[in-house]
């Protein structure tokens, strides 16, 4: 019985990796869904969501941008430190003048927002053994510096 253990679980992982970013899909985590104005003006969010549809949902998961589940045209999925990373470079670069304002609070309440996923994943991840499965490596220095909770 102990040896077929680590056989089902070889033959787990295999099964999974076989589609396209298998494991990713597999174990996908946590997701939050935000609406199109989230990441700011039309202007300011196509070069990272695409153009605006009629009733457009932005889905922050933990794949790969360039691999979405099928659904409606409607539906754009973004990795949640992508967005992180996005949304910080964009409160950045807007210019610090009133009008900005309401803007410049809305990204950062949608940072906000993604900031919880994004620190579970990380606590999570620095949490493990160090005997498994990077094999007794300082995490820390493999995984991105984690950004402070507000921009």
């Amino acid at each position: 019985m102990k040896f077929h253990l680590p056989l089902l679980m070889l033959a787990a992982l295999l099964l999974s990796s076989c589609a396209a970013g298998g494991l990713s899909r597999a174990f996908s985590g946590q997701s939050l869904t935000l609406s199109y104005d989230d990441f700011g003006t039309e202007k300011m969010a196509a070069p990272f969501l695409g153009p605006r549809g009629a009733h457009t949902v932005v889905i922050a998961h933990y794949g790969f941008r360039n691999i979405t589940p099928a659904g409606p045209e409607d539906v754009r999925y973004v990795n949640v430190l992508q967005s992180l990373n996005y949304l910080r470079q964009q409160v950045r670069n807007l210019p610090a003048t009133a009008a900005n304002e309401p803007l410049r609070q809305r990204l950062r309440s949608t940072y906000a927002r993604l900031y919880p996923l994004q620190l579970r994943r990380y606590n999570t991840a620095l949490n493990g053994s160090y005997l498994q499965p990077f094999g007794g490596l300082d995490r820390r220095l493999m995984l991105p510096a984690l950004p402070p909770p507000e921009i």
